[in-house]
């Protein structure tokens, strides 16, 4: 996937230099009599100038997010070498056969890909070990209750009525994050509760809400097993342990 986006990145760099090179070669008079310059900075001789620029900063600063990504991984490219490798493939005097680019790329991809792997394996182990530790402690110093299945929890308030059942559709405002504060979904901040079929969510929030009753609120410490286990999702490492800040503002049946 890196390596994709980053060929992506090359492709994209080549495309626009050399349309803005070759354009200034081939179609000068053209490109002068065009400008339409609203703002000039100082630093700049004329509008295209400033847009090439501009461009360059962009693009520099997409070359950057990925370097950043490869450092985290041990792969540290340089960067001065990348640059003269797009400058000569756009004036054409590139010292690499498409053939070796091709070969060289592929070796990074299976080295990347490697990496990726371990690191992800890596975390994973990790994430496992410090959730562990974090509900032994927070189990030794506060009012939590820990359930057969492993789902620690707090009610704050038990609210009144019924308690939801598993096919019932719940309304709820939460807060969601991991151990480290990281805050990953808010519904307050989206200005809207989330519905949805209890029976269709991972199963800490299956046991917790069935904890409270209509208005009640609940915190949740889930771990990795109730939750998104060792893969995670989108925005959730895999193995991490989940907060929740729940109101369950309705109960509907759905029979």
């Amino acid at each position: 996937m890196f390596l994709f986006l980053f060929r992506g990145m090359l492709v994209i760099i080549i495309f626009f230099f050399s349309s803005i090179v070759f354009s200034k070669m081939i179609y000068p008079s053209l490109i002068s009599s065009q400008s339409n310059i609203t703002f000039l900075d100082k630093h700049f001789k004329n509008d295209n100038d400033q847009s090439s620029y501009a461009l360059g900063v962009s693009l520099g600063n997409y070359i950057n997010h990925f370097f950043v990504d490869q450092n985290k991984l041990g792969v540290r490219l340089n960067k001065e070498v990348l640059l003269s490798g797009i400058s000569d493939s756009v004036f054409l005097k590139s010292k690499l056969s498409a053939s070796s680019v091709s070969q060289i790329l592929n070796q990074l991809e299976k080295k990347l890909l490697r990496l990726e792997e371990n690191a992800k394996i890596k975390e994973k182990k990790i994430n496992a070990i410090k959730g562990k530790e974090y509900i032994k402690k927070l189990l030794m110093h506060s009012n939590m209750k820990c359930s057969k299945t492993g789902l620690v929890f707090f009610v704050k308030e038990k609210g009144i009525g019924l308690h939801p059942r598993e096919n019932d559709i719940v309304t709820v405002h939460y807060i969601g994050s991991l151990i480290d504060g990281r805050e990953f979904d808010n519904s307050y901040k989206r200005g809207k509760p989330l519905s949805f079929a209890l029976n269709n969510v991972i199963l800490g929030w299956k046991e917790g809400l069935q904890y409270i009753k209509k208005g009640g609120k609940i915190k949740l410490v889930i771990p990795p097993s109730l939750a998104y286990g060792e893969d995670g999702v989108p925005g959730i490492p895999g193995n991490s342990t989940l907060i929740f800040d729940i109101k369950l503002i309705n109960i509907k049946s759905n029979l």
